[in-house]
């Protein structure tokens, strides 16, 4: 049976976003019909109007998710009036040609295995009774006489699962631990997730700041996630600034249903966040060349401290100048 391929990252798609959860649940929907009924990909009018509403389906067709008859995609076929097609339903999904050849095939693989079954119960029970054997004499051949090894699996030397009293079974990390330690960094962030350390996801040291501080704000999620949605992270941290994903992240913690398990929850809301203000130049610190002894010049306004004092005793030593002239 056909599956209606859906990716993983598509409920933080830009479109889906755009679109709402009611318009994605009308496309999904879609999706199951067209599987189910072998449509490749198109939707046929009646259908549209049973499962969905017209502003529903003006939002697919916006974002490019739906297209109507007369449409400008070049990689989808073009429907019949008032019919519409899934976009780049092909090649995530199977076509009909294709179902249909596998169904084919299956069942012919199913007859083969039926036929084979029936063969064997056809089998006479001993081989005694059997036509090469009909002098009912008893096989002496040396194949009976062979010893049963206790030891190994029914054969005359023991195999390697014998030895090791186990299988040999695929590692749980795809690296060959014969490569340096920055070679499996480099594979790792090219091909998948980044690796583990033990049952915990590696933290790019870039997005660590981040981390440590949604933890200090009681805010515990997950952090198995893809290299490129760390990649999306870093460029937002770059981006918002870590105080202001923080502040957002509390607000969706407070605001969900339920108490959120991944970091992914926050990721939609940070996306629409603004741009972080630029910072304003300061002239807190001077160049090193200048020397530590230069003091940095202080706008005018009103004194206090010590410096105050200074200037009063200034002032009442150019008074008492004054008076001995």
């Amino acid at each position: 049976m056909p599956h209606f391929a859906v990716d993983t990252s598509v409920h933080a798609h830009r479109k889906v976003v755009r679109v709402g959860n009611a318009a994605l649940g009308l496309w999904t929907r879609f999706g199951s019909y067209a599987c189910d009924h072998l449509t490749d990909g198109v939707i046929p009018a009646e259908i549209a109007a049973l499962y969905g509403t017209l502003p529903q389906l003006k939002k697919l067709t916006a974002v490019g998710m739906l297209h109507g008859a007369g449409h400008t995609c070049a990689r989808c076929a073009q429907p019949e009036p008032g019919d519409y097609v899934l976009h780049d339903y092909i090649g995530p999904n199977a076509t009909r040609a294709v179902v249909e050849k596998r169904r084919e095939k299956a069942a012919d693989k199913k007859r083969a295995q039926r036929a084979g079954q029936e063969a064997q119960e056809n089998r006479p029970l001993f081989a005694d009774d059997s036509r090469a054997n009909r002098s009912g004499k008893e096989d002496v051949s040396p194949s009976k006489d062979t010893p049963v090894f206790q030891d190994t699996a029914g054969q005359r030397d023991a195999s390697l699962g014998d030895e090791l009293q186990t299988r040999a079974r695929p590692r749980p990390n795809p690296l060959p631990p014969s490569l340096p330690l920055e070679e499996k960094e480099e594979l790792a962030s090219c091909d998948g997730p980044p690796p583990f350390i033990g049952d915990r996801p590696r933290i790019p040291n870039s997005c660590r700041p981040l981390v440590e501080a949604l933890t200090t704000a009681r805010l515990i999620v997950g952090w198995d996630l893809k290299p490129d949605e760390w990649f999306l992270i870093e460029a937002l941290v770059k981006r918002c600034g870590i105080p202001v994903l923080v502040t957002s992240a509390t607000a969706s913690w407070h605001g969900a249903r339920s108490q959120p398990r991944s970091a992914r929850y926050f990721v939609p809301a940070w996306r629409a966040l603004p741009d972080a203000p630029a910072q304003p130049q300061t002239t807190e610190h001077l160049p090193a060349a200048v020397g530590a002894a230069v003091l940095p010049f202080q706008p005018p306004g009103q004194l206090s401290g010590t410096d105050a004092k200074v200037a009063g005793w200034l002032a009442v030593a150019e008074e008492l100048a004054k008076e001995d002239q």
